[in-house]
Order: C-alpha cells, then structure tokens, then sequence
C-alpha cells in the first residue's frame, strides 16, 4: 500500500507538471498535449476542474502510503510486543488502579 500510495502521488504529480511544461499557450479553449499528443480540449473551468482532480488523486497517494506506513508501524509493534520474554514476577498491588482525568 506504501509503493502504491507513493507511486499514485507521483504519477498524479508528473501528469500534472508535464501538463502545465508544455501547455504555455493562450485562448479560450486549451488544448492539453502531452509528449505530443493531444488528450483533451479545455475551457477554463474544464481545466480547473481537472486540476482539482489531479490535486485529489495526489492527495489520495499521499493519504494511502501515510495509512501503510501506519498500519506498518502498528504491526511491528505488536510482533515485538508478542516475543517471548521472562515471566513477570507477581504483583503485590492490584493491577488497575484510578485512573486520573487532567491531573486531578
């Protein structure tokens, strides 16, 4: 999920700048090429709209490797909790004890 996340973010990334490198021309119509060709002809709310997409599919790579490295985290955190240790000698006190809100 990490390497996806990663690799979504760049694509979306790389669309987006090799998009805006290369479409310097004016008008009321863009025509969005890419390594030259033509993908799309676009007003500007056309092309407001797909950059609010592409920052979205950013977002959304940047949100998945952010949950993968998390549940990552937690994972290794939980086998080394699980790893044999010595036995823990008794307690004398009771295990729970209050539990104190802000300090009081």
């Amino acid at each position: 999920m990490i390497v996806l996340g990663f690799l979504l973010a760049l694509t979306a990334g790389g669309f987006a700048a090799i998009g805006v490198a290369e479409n310097f021309q004016g008008g009321s119509q863009y025509a969005v090429e890419i390594f030259g060709n033509q993908i799309a002809t676009l007003g500007p709310s056309g092309l407001f709209l797909s950059g609010v997409a592409l920052t979205l599919i950013f977002c959304l790579g940047l949100a998945m490797a952010a949950a993968g490295l998390k549940q990552r985290r937690r994972v290794r955190r939980a086998l080394s909790s699980t790893a044999p240790t010595e036995p823990e000698a008794p307690r004398s006190q009771p295990a729970h004890r209050h539990r104190r809100l802000l300090g009081h």
